[in-house]
């Protein structure tokens, strides 16, 4: 937010009698900060939703971070403006150790980034590194509370928040070289905005060429480059200085180069130099560098769940070797009317129960309670259950603790710990998608709970591309992965016959309730998971390919 009122504050300087308007956009990336984030690019977790509004013509203006930022946009969309870049640098946190240097063998530190975890394996193999989850103020509270002994960190963020008096050395950007883009603004527009060229008096053309030599650099490596890489260029007034460095995994080894160019040159000579880094890379590997070894090597597996949150299942997936060809099948809208959400929301503490049977119902909640300006805190004088773990950490991320959370991720179950818990005269708020099973409300009301039912969000079918309706009939789709009863009736709405589904293609699905629903539209379900979580699926499509080899 801090980074959009600064560009408002510049376009202002710039057309005085220019009007802005600052509209919240809350993306994939920002709610759901427990998923690692391990993908360099690809995914676009932290801009999707900006774009899809600029598209619509509900926004004119997307501000980015341009780490965040894929080296792929859409056609009808523009970098217009790269107007500053802060302090670019990686930076440690330590509880008490005074350098890098000075931790101890086996030190456990904390970060969610392939780049910085292969830097550090590079420079201190004898570390202990151990992925780390949450925005920057609960991993510096993980920090404090032990459960790290460092953290490696952005400068830019811990400066936005005022926090840079905790930093404890600042990491080289020769050695650690920072992410493409990192520490700069990125400001996005419509190609056919009549206003651009006042959008581009923003732009400042030495950030400009620095950041788009770094972005050719990760763009010769493909838009879903998942390979741990840094790239940071200076600019000197007629020449470029461009640092790199490249490893085929975490584990290294690091490849590095230091290279400097003609201002003129440097954009298309950066392209150039990693394509040549790329035939250094180890041979063994394939083509997306995932070792042949792994799991789900050769297998294409299909990702079908609501467009931005495919990026956990993506990650995982690519890790163990697998091509993931991405369908989102079922678009998360808003409710036709936020009346009876809006009546609800603004009298929760008049309930006992908030309920949530999924992450998208948290998102919405609290997206609208912003709306509504009604502070979080509400949510402690109510007392909150979820369906899984994962929708919990959405509330935790936030600083909220559910009181209950059922030991297996179904609504059956959470309905059977409520009733444990006693509902009976009990006002229970359900927030959920307006098409889900009435099992759970059917069994609170059974049991002497006054409940009410809250759609707070919508799910819409997306049609499936002929490319991949043609991979699933030829049977060129090993996996397709079934997270929820939803996805299951989507695809089968989008292909419409399932006996022209190849009989090669397996489904797996993420619990018995979505198997029952695949089964029941015909569709050969080959395995289902124990646990109903996506790292539970996950582990069952290995357990059957191990099976199999």
């Amino acid at each position: 937010m801090a980074q959009a009122r600064a560009v408002i504050a510049r376009l202002e300087r710039i057309e005085p009698t220019s009007s802005c308007t600052l509209v919240p956009i809350t993306t994939t990336g920002d709610r759901d900060r427990a998923t690692s984030l391990t993908i360099l690019g690809g995914t676009g977790v932290f801009v999707k939703e900006l774009h899809e509004a600029l598209l619509a013509g509900a926004i004119d203006l997307a501000v980015h971070s341009a780490k965040d930022l894929p080296t792929g946009l859409p056609s009808e969309l523009e970098i217009v403006a790269f107007p500053v870049r802060a302090d670019v640098r990686d930076v440690l946190v330590t509880q008490g150790a005074s350098s890098l240097a000075a931790l101890p063998p086996g030190a456990r530190v904390g970060t969610s980034s392939r780049r910085r975890r292969a830097l550090l394996a590079a420079a201190r193999p004898d570390l202990t590194l151990v992925d780390v989850r949450g925005n920057v103020d609960t991993r510096l509270r993980k920090l404090e509370d032990g459960s790290y002994d460092a953290l490696v960190l952005a400068a830019a963020g811990l400066e936005r928040l005022g926090k840079l008096a905790q930093v404890t050395e600042y990491l080289d950007p020769d050695v650690f070289v920072p992410a493409p883009g990192q520490g700069a603004l990125a400001v996005v527009c419509r190609r056919d905005d009549p206003r651009r060229d006042i959008f581009a008096g923003m732009d400042d053309p030495e950030i400009r060429l620095a950041v788009m030599v770094e972005r050719a650099f990760l763009s010769a490596f493909g838009s879903g480059c998942t390979l741990p890489l840094g790239a940071y260029a200076t600019v000197a007034g007629d020449t470029v200085r461009l640092r790199v460095a490249v490893a085929p995994d975490e584990h290294g080894p690091v490849i590095r180069d230091v290279t400097v160019w003609q201002r003129d040159e440097a954009i298309e000579r950066a392209g150039a130099l990693a394509q040549e880094l790329v035939r250094s890379l180890p041979t063994t590997a394939s083509r997306s560098w995932s070792l042949v070894a792994k799991p789900l090597a050769g297998r294409r597996v299909l990702v079908v769940r609501p467009a931005g949150q495919e990026q956990e299942l993506v990650e995982r997936l690519r890790e163990l070797g697998a091509e993931v060809v991405v369908e989102p099948l079922i678009a998360i809208v808003p409710p036709e009317d936020w009346g009876e959400v809006d009546q609800a929301l603004v009298r929760i503490t008049d309930y006992d129960w908030l309920v949530f049977t999924s992450v998208n119902g948290v998102r919405s909640v609290l997206e609208r309670l912003s709306v509504l300006s009604i502070p979080l805190e509400a949510l402690a004088r109510v007392r909150v259950a979820t369906i899984g773990p994962a929708t919990a950490r959405v509330l935790q991320e936030r600083g909220i603790e559910p009181a209950l959370v059922p030991d297996r991720y179904v609504a059956e179950a959470v309905a059977d710990a409520l009733i444990a818990a006693g509902v009976t005269g009990k006002r229970v708020l359900l927030a959920r998608a307006a098409e889900a099973r009435d099992v759970l409300p059917r069994r609170l009301i059974e049991a002497g709970a006054e409940v009410l039912v809250l759609p707070v969000y919508r799910t819409e079918q997306r049609p499936l591309s002929q490319a991949v309706r043609r991979e699933l009939e030829q049977g060129t789709i090993d996996w397709v992965l079934l997270t929820a009863s939803s996805t299951v009736r989507s695809l089968v709405a989008a292909l419409g016959d399932t006996r022209s589904l190849h009989e090669r293609v397996q489904f797996a699905a993420i619990g018995p309730v979505t198997a029952s629903t695949a089964r029941a539209f015909g569709l050969r379900v080959a395995v289902v998971a124990t646990r109903y979580t996506s790292e539970g699926l996950i582990e069952a499509v290995v357990r059957a390919e191990r099976s199999e080899r």
